[in-house]
């Protein structure tokens, strides 16, 4: 008949004043209905004093925990119980100087920054927002608010009447400070030890062996200005942890990650700007043989669920200042495509549908690797010295000596040869005919 005990409903057999903690709850959530007279398994036992609390209970919720409630009886069987529903409130309510919450069909005390951002979001503030009194203005790397400058000026999007070359102008402007002191967002975004003000804003990055979490090859740790994040996180990844795969069109040779790139900039960037700074976690990047994963902590923000990152949605910002220097930087855009764009480059590139999970408390975002067709790709040889070029020789001209590919790379013939062992060995080239007369073979690849 109430469905069942969840985020908006509780059933209580008897009236206990602690049953306010279960209303504050609910007004700290999305409000609720509490009921007494039903016993946990949803059977009605009903109450023998429903006036009396009709009569009391609206006083005592509004007394102690500062909210209105709506209280009615209601009757099934001849048995009496009472309605208690309370709505979302638009600040926070405690209960004996404690903060409560619904999570799922329990009700969670609130502590450290799960509370502070209670607190901030009663204020209409979020956790970028908030200024850093020991902040100095000497801790800001002028060379880092250059660079924004640049990209602003360039996409036309740097405030009207703003001093460029003043940089506590320029911050004023942005919400950055404000009269003078620094925000979490500024220090984050360009100190030059961003860490001193958030210690888990940086990126760690780690490469697994197979699909295990645990057999770990190498790692690092992406330590920066938050606005240069994003590039210093794709240049790592592009210089140690992914391959590239080489196609030919003709003479000219075309590279191509096995990742989307334009799409894993952007989940980069997205994880970047709506993550929870304020959680006591890293943003990690795992690379496994198959597959790359991104997660970040920080729940959706409301309304939006796992299903609407690929469908239509309008963009809601958990750091807003942060959110407003990529923007202003013509790094995003405004309109909550991030995650459209995602599926969409990957599409366009013809790589693996990416994937969004629920995970932990965040948001992970899985890229399948691009499975190119035997005779498209050339593997990376990047690893071997002259490799590379000796392939371009080979490719141009397949009867091509070992004495003319020392002379044209400037190289021993001996060096030629090594190189040449490996190649075959890798089975990326054979040998057809004898050693005087005969052609280099790319047999598996166009």
């Amino acid at each position: 008949m109430h469905g069942k005990e969840s985020q908006h409903i509780e059933w209580k057999e008897c009236w206990r004043d602690d049953n306010l903690k279960t209303l504050s709850a609910f007004a700290n959530t999305a409000g609720g209905k509490l009921y007494v007279g039903i016993r946990d398994d949803g059977s009605i036992c009903g109450v023998d004093n429903s006036s009396k609390l009709l009569e009391d209970l609206p006083n005592k919720i509004i007394n102690i925990l500062g909210v209105q409630a709506n209280v009615r009886t209601q009757e099934s069987d001849d048995l009496k119980y009472v309605e208690i529903e309370v709505a979302k409130s638009p600040y926070p309510v405690s209960f004996h100087g404690r903060f409560y919450i619904r999570s799922g069909s329990t009700t969670q005390e609130l502590k450290g920054n799960a509370l502070q951002r209670l607190l901030l979001t009663a204020n209409n503030l979020t956790w970028d927002e908030v200024a850093v009194p020991d902040a100095s203005w000497d801790e800001i790397d002028s060379g880092v608010v250059r660079l924004f400058t640049r990209k602003a000026i360039q996409v036309n999007r740097l405030p009207i009447d703003v001093n460029e070359n003043s940089v506590p102008d320029l911050f004023e402007n942005l919400g950055l400070s404000k009269n003078g002191a620094l925000t979490r967002a500024a220090m984050l975004l360009f100190s030059k030890k961003p860490t001193r003000y958030c210690f888990l804003g940086v990126c760690k990055i780690g490469r697994f062996r197979g699909n295990s979490h645990v057999d770990l090859v190498t790692d690092d740790v992406v330590e920066c200005p938050l606005f240069q994040m994003p590039d210093r996180i794709m240049e790592l990844l592009i210089a140690k942890y992914l391959q590239k795969n080489f196609t030919y069109s003709g003479l000219q040779r075309i590279e191509t990650l096995e990742y989307p790139e334009m799409a894993l900039r952007e989940a980069i960037l997205n994880a970047v700007i709506h993550r929870d700074y304020g959680a006591n976690t890293f943003f990690t990047i795992k690379v496994f043989d198959h597959s790359l994963e991104l997660w970040n902590e920080g729940e959706l923000m409301f309304p939006l669920r796992i299903e609407s990152l690929k469908e239509q949605h309008l963009s809601r910002l958990r750091n807003k200042l942060i959110a407003n220097i990529f923007y202003r930087s013509g790094q995003i855009e405004s309109w909550g495509r991030g995650t459209l764009k995602i599926v969409d480059d990957a599409r366009k590139g013809s790589y693996p549908e990416p994937e969004f999970e629920y995970f932990e408390n965040g948001v992970l975002v899985r890229f399948g690797k691009k499975v190119f067709e035997k005779g498209q790709q050339i593997p990376d040889v990047s690893n071997i010295k002259h490799a590379g070029n000796i392939l371009e020789l080979i490719r141009e001209n397949p009867k091509i000596t070992i004495l003319e590919m020392s002379q044209t790379l400037f190289i021993t013939t001996r060096t030629v040869e090594r190189i040449l062992s490996i190649l075959a060995k890798e089975e990326i080239i054979k040998r057809s005919g004898t050693k005087k007369e005969g052609d280099w073979l790319l047999p598996d690849f166009k």
